[in-house]
């Protein structure tokens, strides 16, 4: 990759390296984010909301059954080796280079949402990172859970937006103000920053979910992390339940 022809340039990054096996025999012989809602897999429309919006470098982080997205000719693919033994920060890790040098937006690719997620990111200007949250959280799970605090964890933030809680058991609707999606932009400077006070101080970091980098990041003020409402549709699609109500809400 010439990253240099990129300069100036977001870069969406997707992380599609895990197997999904909660998903049982729908992921036995394809990646996770190969089922289909619909007539299109999941993969399929996250690549379709950027595209649509003029990007044309993408880089995919593969891992479980890589070379099926050899199908992608014109997307870039960084394979996580480790992916086995790794969390999706693990995967994101895989793309320092070009993190460490240019704007980059990271999407999950298990995840539904529409392109508007990917205009709100593209269109703030704000340093450090940006991550958006679901305004129809609660409705959502409570059609995904009998009880939803026995699943929603604390999303808290202060009077300028900017999330200082995230991630932790919380028995109380008060302690949670918006979903973290899966969707979050982040500027050079600030992984920069990440990698000088994380990467030497804590074990296993490779291990951890991005909401645990998170709360890591607010914890030792790393740098700021603002919070941008969404609106439409969103899913994420954890297992069976998940993807019988997506698609059920979904049609195309």
């Amino acid at each position: 990759m010439n990253l240099k022809s990129h300069s100036n340039k977001i870069i969406p990054i997707i992380l599609a390296a895990g197997r999904g096996s909660r998903m049982g025999t729908l992921t036995k012989n394809k990646p996770k984010s190969f089922v289909k809602i619909g007539k299109k897999k999941l993969i399929d429309k996250v690549l379709e909301n950027f595209e649509n919006l003029g990007f044309k470098k993408i880089i995919i982080i593969t891992g479980y059954k890589s070379n099926q997205f050899e199908q992608f000719k014109k997307i870039d693919k960084i394979k996580n080796k480790k992916w086995k033994s790794t969390n999706i920060f693990g995967s994101l890790i895989c793309a320092d280079e070009i993190l460490s040098k240019y704007q980059c937006i990271i999407s999950y690719a298990d995840i539904f949402y529409e392109e508007e997620a990917i205009k709100i990111l593209n269109k703030s200007k704000k340093k450090g990172i940006v991550i958006l949250s679901y305004k129809h959280w609660k409705k959502y799970w409570k059609e995904r859970f009998v009880n939803p605090l026995s699943d929603l964890e604390t999303f808290r933030t202060n009077s300028r937006n900017q999330l200082v809680e995230i991630g932790s058991r919380t028995n109380s609707y008060k302690n949670i103000k918006g979903q973290y999606m899966g969707v979050f932009k982040i500027h050079p400077e600030s992984w920069k920053n990440i990698k000088k006070h994380l990467f030497k101080n804590i074990k296993n970091l490779n291990k951890i979910d991005i909401t645990a980098l998170f709360q890591l990041i607010i914890r030792q003020k790393i740098c700021d992390i603002h919070v941008e409402n969404y609106k439409k549709k969103w899913f994420e699609i954890d297992n069976i339940k998940d993807y019988k109500i997506s698609k059920k809400s979904i049609e195309y």
